[in-house]
């Protein structure tokens, strides 16, 4: 009898687990807001998205998990073609403290809004 309720603990367990995703970021609605985005470019697909991705950043932070690799770069474009460069700026200098990596990215981007 012992064996079976260690079993039935364990699978308990087991399941339990399975069933709590726990990822180090938060993506929110990212796929479904960039696939709606991409498969009907409109202002105001791209204004969802836009929204989506500082809800994104928001809730992320409420939430004490991290802002996933390029969400920040992200909204930088959007926010450059928009004309907000200071936004711009400020969001690509903080996809490059939290991704080191994205540094060069980052740089190229950077150069184009320059020369804008």
């Amino acid at each position: 009898m012992k064996l079976v309720e260690i079993f039935l603990i364990s699978m308990l367990v087991f399941l339990w687990g399975c069933g709590s995703a726990n990822t180090m970021y938060h993506w929110g609605g990212y796929s479904d807001s960039l696939y709606t985005y991409s498969k009907e470019p409109s202002a105001e697909s791209r204004a969802s998205h836009k929204a989506e991705l500082v809800e994104i950043i928001d809730e992320a932070k409420s939430k004490k998990k991290g802002v996933p690799p390029g969400i920040h770069f992200e909204l930088a474009m959007i926010e450059a073609e928009d004309g907000n460069r200071s936004s711009a700026i400020a969001l690509f200098a903080e996809e490059s403290r939290l991704f080191p990596e994205a540094e060069k990215y980052v740089g190229l981007a950077l150069k184009e809004l320059e020369a804008k």
